[in-house]
């Protein structure tokens, strides 16, 4: 597929992608800043038109589903996810205003937000700030990983959404996903190798193509952006 912002731009900024991910898979994208990995991913949603190619979900063409209906199989969570004022308790049910107290506890309990919840006087019903003002980077991004899995989405983006969780958290998090989750396509945006090395699929990404894909295992072993930055990140490798 090809994609540029406007008809007149002389450059594209996705440049003949393709790719296929098994459904309930775990896909890692890295590359550098401005490579193209969050205008990618926000062609899934159709937050933007794709300009030659298709996308495929469940062999239908996104185009000919209806775009509410595709944006409700998608969840995402951005590094800068938008919490607004009102509870706790109201800003995870945005998206699926039935939800249980029960499912509130599981997804919680998936993004490693249950200890923010308990360490509020009042709990889920605890007042959250315009923005989250009153709660810290990595609060913010568990509660809006929280609210984004109690959608239950058919796909699961993650947009460098865990960049402010140390990364231990980071390893719960993606482990609680596999575990709870199985059915769920992953999609994993992250400046961290730790945070997609175990990713079923890895897709290097430079200036919006894809130069390299493969496992961690396969990655490490090529001259390449993947393996100088997992050994910047002060990762090793067995060169034997």
């Amino acid at each position: 597929m090809i994609f540029r912002y406007s008809e007149e731009a002389k450059e594209n900024v996705i440049n003949d992608v393709s790719f296929k991910i098994p459904s309930g898979s775990t896909v890692g994208i890295i590359g550098a800043t401005g490579s193209g990995k969050s205008t990618l991913v926000q062609l899934i949603p159709r937050l933007y038109n794709i300009n030659s190619g298709e996308i495929l979900i469940d062999n239908i063409n996104i185009e000919n589903i209806d775009i509410e209906l595709l944006r409700e199989e998608v969840g995402m969570v951005l590094q800068k996810n938008t919490l607004f004022s009102g509870t706790i308790r109201e800003n995870l049910k945005w998206g699926n205003k039935s939800a249980t107290d029960e499912e509130l506890d599981l997804v919680c309990n998936i993004a490693q937000a249950t200890e923010i919840i308990n360490k509020m006087p009042n709990g889920y019903d605890e007042y959250i700030e315009q923005g989250g003002a009153n709660l810290s980077g990595g609060q913010k991004q568990r509660l809006c990983i929280a609210r984004a899995l109690l959608k239950k989405p058919k796909i699961l983006i993650f947009d460098d959404s865990t960049s402010a969780v140390d990364t231990k958290t980071d390893e719960l998090i993606r482990r609680g996903l596999k575990t709870y989750m199985p059915e769920t396509t992953k999609i994993i945006i992250a400046q961290r190798i730790l945070s997609v090395q175990n990713a079923d699929i890895i897709l290097v990404i430079e200036k919006g193509e894809v130069v390299a894909s493969g496992n961690h295992e396969t990655l490490v072993k090529q001259e390449g952006l993947y393996r100088d930055l997992y050994l910047t990140q002060g990762g090793v490798v067995d060169e034997e």
